[in-house]
């Protein structure tokens, strides 16, 4: 039986009904959320907007890591940034667990999870683990870029080409939408390396301005994890786990 890979290359139109979402905010969102769990955390509730994030710390209380960006930079009273370099301080067993948003990603999860039971958290990172996991789960794999501003962007398209050549590797019969051809191009356009694609990206030299290009560089590294962060429920409200 023949898989199907669809790679939508930003989030803003309708999302065709899949077996299982990988969605990819490698700048740094999925990033800092594999990173999150690669360190002991325990749970993470994404959530759209900066007043429900407050809302939530309010009611869960200080045991729990409040998490996030507003053009790229933590919103006033965050405990900290998306930014996967700044939680190598923390000790993340000493939280229950963490209240993220953020301006593309944690958006972008949460859409996914309307159109399929299955969504995970994938970067380069993860990028052959994740692959793996959705290949076990179903015939209609796709690829979500969490984009910009409801834009296709140089470094979650490159990552997505980078996972469906993973994809393409494992299965024989594999049908490729329009998207998932075009992520390809893009990441042969930059010969297949990561790092050229990112240096490249909008995004990336804005995180450069900001001082945070050590961001951009960890995000780089390809398959230094098997953490397969999920999008799940924790009381009701949507959560990852792993």
């Amino acid at each position: 039986m023949s898989v199907q890979l669809t790679v939508v290359l930003n989030p803003s139109g309708d999302l065709d009904r899949i077996d299982t979402w990988i969605v990819v905010d490698i700048l740094r969102a999925t990033t800092t959320i594999v990173t999150f769990f690669e360190m002991g955390g325990k749970v993470l509730l994404p959530v759209e907007d900066v007043e429900e994030a407050y809302s939530l710390k309010s009611k869960l209380g200080g045991k729990w890591l409040l998490m996030g960006e507003r053009k790229s930079l933590p919103p006033p009273g965050f405990d900290c940034g998306n930014s996967p370099i700044e939680l190598l301080r923390y000790n993340l067993r000493d939280f229950h667990g963490a209240i993220m948003t953020t301006t593309n990603g944690t958006k972008a999860l949460l859409r996914a999870a309307a159109s399929s039971d299955i969504v995970f958290a994938g970067c380069s990172r993860n990028a052959t683990a994740v692959v793996e996991a959705a290949i076990e789960r179903g015939n209609k794999i796709g690829i979500l870029c969490a984009g910009r501003f409801n834009r296709a962007m140089i470094d979650d398209t490159a990552c997505a080409g980078m996972m469906a050549e993973i994809t393409k590797n494992k299965i024989q019969s594999l049908k490729l939408n329009d998207g998932a051809k075009i992520a390809i191009a893009t990441w042969e356009y930059y010969d297949k390396n990561l790092m050229r694609a990112l240096t490249d990206a909008e995004h990336a030299l804005s995180l450069k301005d900001l001082g945070l290009w050590n961001d951009v560089e960890y995000a780089s590294r390809i398959d230094e994890s098997h953490t397969i962060p999920r999008l799940t429920l924790w009381n009701n409200l949507p959560a990852i786990t792993v």
